[in-house]
């Protein structure tokens, strides 16, 4: 992480991880589904794809979600935010 977060604790997630992932809750109540890896580049205004995975990674590092591997839109939220 850059100097910026360093007083953010290992689950405490950053303004953008926070924006997906209030994006992904507020899309799942909507459609009762996850949205796809496009839909959240566009959404985060991300130019790459590898971007929304990383950021998703590290979402689910701490703990707020859980992504299964090969499965399209398989996504769950685990932990809510405080």
């Amino acid at each position: 992480m850059g100097s910026n977060y360093r007083w953010l604790e290992k689950d405490m997630l950053t303004p953008k991880q926070l924006k997906l992932f209030k994006y992904l809750k507020n899309y799942f109540k909507e459609h009762e589904y996850m949205p796809i890896f496009e839909e959240m580049k566009v959404y985060m205004n991300i130019k790459s794809k590898s971007g929304v995975y990383n950021m998703l990674g590290a979402i689910e590092w701490k703990g707020y979600i859980k992504r299964y591997p090969a499965r399209n839109r398989a996504i769950k939220i685990i932990k809510e935010v405080a």
